[in-house]
């Protein structure tokens, strides 16, 4: 501190500047003639050029009464201009001890940052595989980093976090059955489960799958009155089902859908057998080979 008692014995000699107008007088009876002279013209068609020569010189005095003051504000900043140039000298030169110092600083702040780091992953690790929680799943909290974080407060919060990714893991597993039960996409009820937890995601789906089903049964609805109607025009003719209105020749078909399983003979057979009727295939999935055991 020897030094900043040195500065303080250090002081600035400083001699404030008087810029005075010498023959102040003469110089606003000018102005105020040329004021005079200049502020009454009325510009109109025949004073057109007259006017634009006035604006002339009412610029020109302006510019020379500006260049003026820019002079003397250049003459006036001289010596301030030295002066914080000095100053500026000296706090570059310290400038370059302090970067020095702050980077050896920053480098242990850094590795002891890193080694606290180090100790927090291994206790979350800790806990984490003890309650079978993956440790990649729980976040490392800024507080847990700072120095003033004793060890018993941090294991107490990562306890708590890893007990709130095992309840998130456990609903997440319930609502993911529950959607494969309800034949719905899990992405969205999953978001809710970790949000929340998983009986809001369950109303969730549960609203949804009504919803679909609802919306399922209207479309079924719909297309059976579509069908009725088609089937209010059809009259019987020589054993054949006939449009009355187009006299086309039409077919009472049905469609059903199975979801089958068996072995690889026993499917190519049943293929064979239906290549072989009159029935036609509409959409058909790839295998999918799964082992049973009984």
């Amino acid at each position: 501190m020897n030094e900043l008692t040195t500065l303080e014995r250090v002081d600035i000699d400083y001699t404030p500047a008087v810029l005075t107008i010498q023959n102040k007088d003469v110089l606003d009876q000018a102005v105020d003639e040329f004021i005079s002279k200049y502020e009454n013209i009325v510009v109109t068609e025949e004073t057109l050029k007259d006017a634009k020569n006035s604006k002339a010189q009412v610029n020109a005095l302006k510019k020379a009464l500006d260049d003026k003051r820019k002079e003397q504000k250049r003459i006036y900043n001289k010596p301030l201009n030295a002066f914080e140039n000095e100053i500026k000298a000296y706090i570059e030169k310290l400038n370059n001890v302090y970067q020095s110092i702050n980077d050896g600083v920053k480098f242990f702040e850094d590795k002891q940052r890193d080694e606290r780091k180090q100790n927090v992953q291994a206790m979350i690790t800790e806990v984490a595989e003890a309650n079978a929680v993956d440790p990649e799943t729980v976040e490392i909290q800024k507080q847990w980093l700072l120095k003033s974080a004793t060890k018993g407060k941090i294991m107490e919060e990562i306890v708590e976090a890893v007990q709130k990714q095992k309840r998130i893991n456990k609903d997440v597993e319930m609502i993911t059955e529950y959607c494969a039960k309800l034949d719905l996409p899990k992405t969205r009820y999953v978001e809710i489960a970790r949000d929340f937890d998983y009986w809001e995601a369950k109303k969730a789906a549960d609203s949804d799958h009504e919803e679909l089903l609802q919306r399922k049964e209207a479309e079924r609805l719909a297309k059976q009155a579509l069908v009725e109607q088609e089937k209010e025009k059809l009259v019987e003719a020589n054993g054949k089902q006939i449009d009355s209105e187009t006299g086309e020749v039409v077919r009472e078909l049905q469609i059903v859908s199975f979801k089958l399983k068996g072995t690889k003979q026993d499917l190519d057979n049943l293929a064979v057998a239906i290549k072989n009727s009159a029935v036609e295939v509409l959409e058909a999935s790839e295998r999918e080979l799964v082992i049973e055991r009984k």
